[in-house]
């Protein structure tokens, strides 16, 4: 897939997810189980996602990319419902500072790539 190809040219992975049932949404579930069947390396990751009541996607991404042995970015970013001007700022601030990590990660594979 599209997603599969543009993991591979980045050393960072950021996920987000609605909670659906207390878990990640299902796509996001079927993605993430065919990446750890490719075996990826030396790749920082991060999630963030929105839910109602529960939570749980954020965490449950969160263990998927333990089980990968990616290196990860926490804690994550979580919206309760609709995300309010100041959730929206927080979202813009979580992702500017994964794309800071992001570059400082990938320092350490300039001279090696």
């Amino acid at each position: 897939s599209a997603a599969i190809k543009e993991f591979w040219q980045s050393r960072g992975c950021l996920i987000g997810s609605p909670t659906f049932n207390n878990l990640m949404y299902p796509t996001i579930a079927e993605f993430l189980y065919h990446l750890r069947g490719l075996r990826p390396k030396n790749r920082i990751a991060a999630a963030f996602g929105s839910y109602g009541w529960g939570g749980g996607a954020v965490k449950e991404i969160y263990e998927e990319f333990k089980r990968m042995g990616l290196e990860i970015v926490e804690p994550g970013l979580e919206v309760l419902y609709r995300p309010s001007l100041e959730d929206e700022n927080k979202c813009y601030d979580f992702g500017r500072d994964f794309a800071r990590k992001v570059k400082e990660y990938h320092k350490k594979f300039e001279k090696a790539d």
